[in-house]
């Protein structure tokens, strides 16, 4: 075997273990409900939909008077 065959078998194995055991270990941990990464994603989610609200907002006269 040469290095290039056993590169080619480590990188098709990393990719089968990203698409399966890692994704689904992902589903279980941001399934439960008392999750860090749940939390945090949840924190991310509210925070970037707080953000766009407030951009909005400011920007109101322009869709109250410029966009018909």
């Amino acid at each position: 075997m040469e290095k290039n065959d056993v590169e080619k078998i480590v990188n098709d194995e990393i990719k089968k273990f990203v698409n399966d055991t890692l994704d689904k270990e992902m589903k279980k941990i941001l399934h439960s409900s008392n999750s860090h990464s749940r939390a945090e994603l949840i924190d991310t989610i509210k925070n970037s939909l707080e953000a766009v609200y407030k951009m909005l907002w400011q920007k109101k006269d322009f869709w109250k008077s410029d966009i018909k």
